[in-house]
């Protein structure tokens, strides 16, 4: 429910008083059929003007085929830019339709090949599982010969952030692929709550919820996986430049701005920007609102400048 003490972008606000989800009980994120339906995908799309779309496979480690959505540009950019982009939904449903439009507008403007993950997710398989197969996405895509690894983005929303941030730790440590820039918008980045989880009340995602979702990815563990968090991660230098956008009415606002102000302490460049007025996930519910407008402008401005010599 939204609260009368809020305030929000009235284009935003508008489409969510017209949604006839919002206001109803929460979810259970934790629920099985809920999980089931909310992971529910269609068949691959038809290309469109600029962009050409295909489905194939990348090995994981354990031999499991992972599905990856490829789009690749009519007129590809000079220096062959690329993104690997990690769908949100908790890290427990969601699918590659969940961002297909981000995907659209980042393949037509920036003139990049870009490459869809279905991941496995959590509660099915450990957390570090869902990363592997995350890590041989970026190393499959890095190694295509239309891609400049140099040149090499990470990229998500929600918990798909968090993992485009995972993404750019891991490769900051393993050395063989290093991102460009890690760009996330309204990232998960911690287990631990932060104040705009618990209270103000915001509509979208409770703090409840977030809550939820990430018992699903501990799966009842004491310890905490490597990288699945990123604010647990406690030496953040040497990181490859980073892109956030918070979105203001958020459980997830505190612990994106914690992030981003330790990236800063740990003199890693960080482009910031915290949308007023807006809730989780504001792009997919609001898509012709003038904040997803100003959101998309701002990451599609962020990628060229992280590819361009």
């Amino acid at each position: 429910m939204i609260r009368a003490s809020q305030t929000w972008q009235p284009d935003v606000r508008a489409v969510m008083d017209a949604s006839p989800f919002l206001g109803r009980a929460e979810v259970d994120m934790t629920d099985r059929e809920f999980i089931t339906a909310a992971r529910a995908r269609g068949p691959v799309p038809e290309s469109v003007d600029g962009v050409e779309i295909t489905e194939t496979t990348v090995p994981a480690p354990d031999g499991h085929a992972i599905t990856v959505r490829v789009y690749r540009p009519t007129t590809p950019a000079p220096g062959k830019p690329a993104y690997v982009l990690f769908h949100g939904g908790g890290w427990s449903f969601g699918s590659l339709e969940t961002e297909h439009p981000r995907c659209l507008e980042l393949t037509r403007r920036c003139g990049a090949v870009g490459v869809n993950v279905d991941f496995r997710m959590a509660p099915d398989v450990p957390a570090e599982t869902m990363l592997d197969d995350c890590w041989s996405a970026v190393r499959w895509t890095a190694a295509r010969d239309d891609v400049d690894a140099d040149k090499l983005v990470v990229t998500g929303s929600s918990a798909g952030g968090a993992l485009a941030l995972s993404m750019a730790q891991i490769g900051r440590d393993r050395g063989d692929v290093v991102p460009a820039l890690a760009l996330a918008l309204y990232p998960n980045t911690d287990d631990r709550p932060h104040p705009s989880r618990v209270s103000p009340a915001f509509p979208v995602i409770s703090g409840t919820q977030v809550d939820q979702v990430v018992r699903n990815v501990r799966q009842g563990r004491g310890d905490d996986p490597a990288y699945v968090f990123p604010n647990r991660t406690a030496d953040l230098t040497g990181l490859c430049r980073t892109f956030l956008v918070v979105a203001g009415n958020d459980p997830l606002r505190d612990e994106a701005l914690e992030y981003a102000r330790r990236l800063v302490d740990a003199d890693v460049p960080v482009e910031l920007h915290l949308l007023p007025g807006v809730p989780h996930a504001f792009d997919g519910l609001a898509p012709d609102s003038a904040s997803t407008r100003t959101a998309y402008d701002l990451m599609c401005a962020a990628f060229d400048r992280a590819v361009t010599p």
